[in-house]
């Protein structure tokens, strides 16, 4: 499965087998023949890989099928923005949140994108 996705998510990304390798750190016959399935990334290449590919670990091995990484995108476009911890990030915070405060801040989050004109 890891072949086969990488494989894709490149030919999707319209990256040459060497553009990848050269992003990963290794050749364009290691990506070759991860492609062909010869050999396996090992766990710091996969991690290169995910990272090159704009998906994540999880996916490229099977264990998701979200192939974006929205989140790691979302916050790097904040950090752009100077916000490097904002609060919807906080983990911990939204283990106290209710269903129903949810809905209220995914209602007001699409009002203001709807003010925008963004959505």
């Amino acid at each position: 499965m890891v072949h086969e996705r990488i494989r894709s998510l490149r030919k999707n990304r319209r990256l040459t087998q060497s553009n990848l390798a050269e992003k990963v750190g290794v050749s364009p016959q290691v990506v070759s023949n991860w492609e062909r399935n010869y050999t396996s990334p090992d766990l710091s290449d996969l991690t290169k890989i995910a990272h090159a590919l704009q998906t994540t670990a999880d996916y490229l091995l099977g264990m998701s099928d979200e192939k974006e990484d929205e989140i790691r995108e979302i916050k790097q476009l904040l950090e752009t923005k100077g916000y490097d911890k904002p609060v919807f990030f906080d983990k911990k915070a939204w283990f106290g949140i209710q269903p129903d405060d949810i809905k209220q801040i995914d209602n007001y989050f699409r009002f203001l994108l709807q003010q925008k004109n963004i959505s």
